[in-house]
């Protein structure tokens, strides 16, 4: 019977997580974050409402602290590591602040904690001289927390986690949350056991981050393995599941073991598969989302409104007048040290920036909890910080989501050919033939205003050694193509495109088949210009009308490549598919092998698609798929 009771509290929860995205559509001017409401609804049926389930329900308490894991473990999947530059960060968002030479997310993020660190110190000693605290370290490292738990759904709510300011964002509180909870580690065990060597044990879970991910990168490596998994990543097997989801429990229990918080472990587990993940991963991806927002992460944010108790906050009068003086304090530090964010952002932003890192919650109550144990935080303290964790959590979400820019608009991508001599512009006017927007780079000024002349876009610039000039242009490149016939030159030119900008088609020609291996690791598609004049003139011999319709510009027909990515596409059959006018398929390219499709053939995520059709058709299939 115990569990049937268990199981009518997880009813109830669940049922409240769907019903909570529903009710909100009516408030939708209010532009309330899921988070919130599922904290408010958990109030609401919890001990400070209609006690309408138990709050210590075993299987309750085991699923939201599984949801609280797992948020971690795709807090560190959400981080972008491509963006964590030191000095320079990729695009522009709207409003920006231009600067010839911008601060990065680790920079930013780093100095704004540091900032708060000290503001915080300067709260908590001004506490404990008026008597409200006993230990002025363990209210300034509960002051200088944030809630990674709440940054990662709001942002990735309004769009902005993919962009340069929520990036930000994510490695600003990313920074605080875990530098934060290595000082309280540090400080617990001080207060506790003195300064001991067992501090020093939480560095053996970085070394196994560390093997992990060069084990991880190994076996990716290897064509039979990646064969392997895909095979066995549909249907029952899903094993790509199950290995990140292993990944992250031996993660978490070494952290439990070594005596550090689980929340480091788990979002460690995260940054792995975040480093692994190629384009090929995208659907475990999407299904590692609906998996942690779909269920176990809602059980997390409404257990935190069951759990708190209003009663115990009413009985004290210390502690209703620390409630005001703490939340003007977390908000008023978090505010001042994000004016840093000013350094590259606007100040709107920079407000914006600061209102949301104000929001406390996970780690801001196990900083508490773990005060209590210790003896330097009593009751009534500890009721007051869980309420600023609601208020700060309820509040800033609303705030920030009035302040914030919308989503980054993503720049038009841009085909980049490199080397303005007569191949290059040859190729430059094939692409523009056929409506591509095409920038070519040249060192030299003399080749340059050639193509200029030849009404071609051209600027003057090097690619190996870039300057501020061409970086927005590289930043923007969707397809480089090198036409250089120096092959160490070429090859160099490719490095710095894929490397360092990340541009994810790089083409380039070769003489020597000896150099197409590793042109190939680099993830470069080689041309052989020996080789494939002979494939082509035997294409002409046989498929004369095919060699045609790929290279004729003179007439109404377009060959395109598209890529199945959103849009409800993945999962249905061609046949199911209502292509515009005469746009037919003609190829089909999956993991790198190419196959013939049929009216039966089930798309998956990332499959990439050849399509003909005429100029006109070609648009409107190209809105289709988002292109």
């Amino acid at each position: 019977m115990e569990a049937h009771r268990s199981f009518n509290s997880l009813l109830i929860v669940v049922f409240l997580a769907f019903i909570v995205p529903l009710a909100l559509l009516r408030f939708r001017r209010l532009r309330l974050p899921i988070v919130v409401g599922e904290i408010l609804a958990g109030i609401v049926i919890g001990g400070s409402g209609f006690k309408l389930v138990n709050p210590d329900d075993p299987l309750l308490q085991l699923l939201s602290e599984f949801g609280f894991v797992f948020l971690m473990f795709l807090s560190g999947m959400e981080i972008d590591f491509s963006s964590l530059s030191l000095t320079r960060a990729p695009g522009a968002g709207a409003g920006q602040v231009p600067k010839a030479r911008q601060w990065g997310p680790v920079p930013l993020g780093a100095l704004s904690f540091a900032i708060t660190l000290v503001l915080a110190i300067g709260v908590g000693l001004a506490f404990t001289a008026m008597g409200l605290v006993s230990n002025p370290w363990m209210m300034a490292l509960i002051l200088s927390t944030t809630s990674l738990g709440v940054v990662v759904p709001v942002l990735k709510e309004t769009g902005l986690n993919v962009g340069r300011f929520g990036q930000t964002l994510l490695v600003a509180a990313l920074i605080a949350d875990f530098a934060t909870m290595l000082l309280i580690t540090v400080v617990v065990g001080m207060l506790s056991r003195g300064l001991t060597l067992d501090i020093l044990l939480i560095g053996g879970l970085f070394v196994a981050f560390f093997l992990l991910l060069r084990f991880g990168l190994i076996l990716n490596g290897l064509k039979s393995v990646r064969r392997v998994l895909e095979e066995l990543s549909h249907a029952t097997a899903q094993i790509k599941m199950r290995a990140a989801l292993t990944l992250m429990l031996a993660l978490v229990v070494l952290s439990n073991t070594l005596g550090t918080e689980v929340i480091l472990g788990a979002f460690l587990a995260g940054a792995i598969v975040s480093l692994l993940r190629t384009q090929a991963d995208l659907a475990l991806t999407h299904k590692l989302d609906a998996m942690g927002f779909g269920f176990l992460i809602p059980i997390f944010f409404i257990k935190v409104g069951i759990d708190f108790d209003l009663s115990a906050l009413l009985a004290s009068p210390k502690g209703m007048l620390l409630v005001p003086l703490l939340l003007g304090a977390a908000i008023v530090v978090k505010l001042a040290a994000a004016q840093v964010f000013r350094l590259s952002f606007s100040q709107r932003e920079a407000l914006a920036a600061g209102v949301l890192l104000s929001a406390r919650l996970s780690l801001i109550i196990a900083a508490s909890a773990i005060g209590v144990r210790l003896g330097v935080i009593n009751a009534e303290v500890n009721a007051a910080i869980i309420l600023v964790a609601i208020l700060t959590v309820a509040g800033a979400p609303l705030i920030f989501v009035r302040l914030a820019p919308g989503p980054e608009q993503p720049e038009q991508k841009i085909v980049i050919v490199v080397g303005a001599g007569e191949l290059g512009l040859q190729v430059a006017q094939e692409l523009v033939a056929h409506h591509e927007p095409v920038v070519m780079i040249d060192p030299d000024p003399a080749r340059v205003a050639r193509a200029c002349q030849q009404k071609l876009t051209a600027v003057v610039g090097d690619v190996e050694r870039p300057d501020a000039a061409l970086t927005p242009y590289l930043d923007k490149g969707r397809v480089l193509v090198c036409t250089y016939a120096d092959a160490e030159l070429s090859y160099r030119i490719c490095q710095q495109a894929r490397t360092t900008y990340g541009i994810p088609h790089v083409v380039a020609q070769i003489n020597d088949p000896l150099d197409q291996r590793r042109f190939e690791q680099l993830g470069v598609t080689t041309m052989n210009a020996a080789l494939n004049r002979a494939a082509l003139l035997a294409m002409l011999a046989r498929n004369p009308a095919t060699y045609e319709l790929l290279t004729r510009t003179d007439d109404d027909k377009e060959v395109f490549e598209v890529i199945i990515g959103g849009g409800g596409l993945a999962g249905r059959t061609l046949r199911q598919l209502t292509l515009p006018g005469d746009v037919l398929v003609l190829a089909l390219r999956r993991n790198g092998d190419l196959l013939v499709p049929h009216g039966d053939t089930r798309l998956e995520l990332d499959d990439r698609l050849t399509l003909a059709g005429s100029v006109a058709d070609v648009v409107t299939a190209q809105r289709m798929f988002g292109v």
